[in-house]
């Protein structure tokens, strides 16, 4: 896909339209035509049962859904201004973004104590979960020489590790857009391996954002604990409802399981012209006042509450492991906002753990 005129995960300024990247089991117990039934073959028939299933899940290797979970990226240039009950609405709020340095260190300069401290409040007054993203567009530049090195991986890992367990993380989701060739691809594959390895006896936990188009390796899928699907930004009309459809599909079929799987949501939209301008919902909903059924006006395509409860009920149906919003500062006020419509969409699935 070329590389976007307004970028998904940019260093723009607060002010500027940025934008960014099963079924259930169910047992049930046959009631028998006499009146006083054997508890012996009762009891016989709910452990036959549970075993069956319990060898069934072994076999197959896939982890049990537990939960659905709405996902908000939080970029530090609207971590000032941003409407902070929002997060109510939230199961999860990601931290966007502090950049790998070539020799595996982290630069945190956007990230200020302010800041941290807020996240921090922001965890214990929501019941979040909160983490750190690694990278982004215009990001990313270093990972490619921090990780083909094994003691600057090294040193980046133990990096990470530092940051959440100093400032109460719960863990990072890696955004390297995009490796290019077979030999960075190779590292970030170790990449995620080894810092799901490292992380594992610490109870922090590893996702990762890709592209629709992106290729992830088997081991390094399998490695992550939640994959972001960064299904927008497509050429024309750059989110619909059947491109989600699409993505989803085709990550399926290269052996990643649906609840390991987030559906990434536009808070944005773009022009239709050569220029692709972003524009936030909020500015959107502000100058056109479009229906709620509406996902384009003005020559602007976006994603509207209609297109919004529909992706959001296509993540539960397929029983994915929730959706993730690029990004929660776009978002309208009051009741046009799309958060609204996920947490109403969402009923009926399982929530935070």
């Amino acid at each position: 896909m070329r590389k976007p005129k307004t970028s998904r995960r940019s260093d723009a300024p607060p002010d500027r339209n940025d934008r960014r990247r099963p079924s259930r089991n169910q047992l049930t117990m046959a009631r028998t035509t006499t009146n006083r039934p054997d508890r012996r073959v009762v009891w016989l028939l709910i452990l036959l049962g549970g075993v069956t299933i319990s060898d069934r899940a072994v076999d197959a290797g896939e982890p049990v859904k537990k939960t659905f979970s709405v996902v908000g990226y939080l970029p530090e240039y609207r971590a000032r201004g941003f409407d902070k009950t929002v997060c109510r609405h939230l199961d999860e709020l990601v931290f966007f973004s502090v950049e790998p340095r070539a020799d595996g260190t982290l630069d945190t300069s956007r990230l200020k104590p302010a800041m941290v401290e807020q996240l921090g409040q922001l965890k214990r007054k929501y019941r979040l979960r909160l983490r750190l993203c690694i990278g982004g567009w215009e990001r990313s530049s270093a990972f490619a020489t921090c990780c083909a090195n094994d003691a600057t991986r090294a040193r980046f890992i133990r990096q990470m590790i530092d940051f959440c367990r100093s400032h109460t993380f719960d863990g990072v989701d890696l955004d390297w857009e995009h490796p290019k060739g077979p030999v960075q691809q190779a590292s970030y594959t170790r990449l995620i391996v080894e810092t799901k390895r490292a992380f594992r006896p610490l109870r922090l936990s590893v996702t990762a954002a890709i592209a629709g188009w992106q290729q992830l390796s088997p081991t390094a899928a399998k490695s992550l604990d939640r994959i972001h699907l960064m299904s927008y930004d497509a050429d024309g009309r750059h989110s619909t409802l059947q491109q989600a459809r699409n993505d989803i599909d085709r990550l399926r079929r290269t052996g990643i399981p649906a609840e390991r799987i987030c559906l990434g949501l536009p808070f944005y939209g773009r022009s239709l012209d050569k220029k692709r301008t972003a524009h936030t919902y909020a500015e959107i909903v502000r100058r056109f006042a479009p229906a709620a059924t509406v996902d384009e006006t003005n020559g602007i395509y976006f994603n509207g509450p209609s297109t919004i409860r529909q992706k959001t009920r296509l993540a539960v149906s397929s029983g994915l492991a929730g959706v993730s919003i690029w990004e929660i500062g776009q978002d309208a006020r009051g009741p046009r906002s799309l958060l609204r419509v996920i947490s109403k969409s969402r009923r009926g699935s399982v929530g935070r753990p």
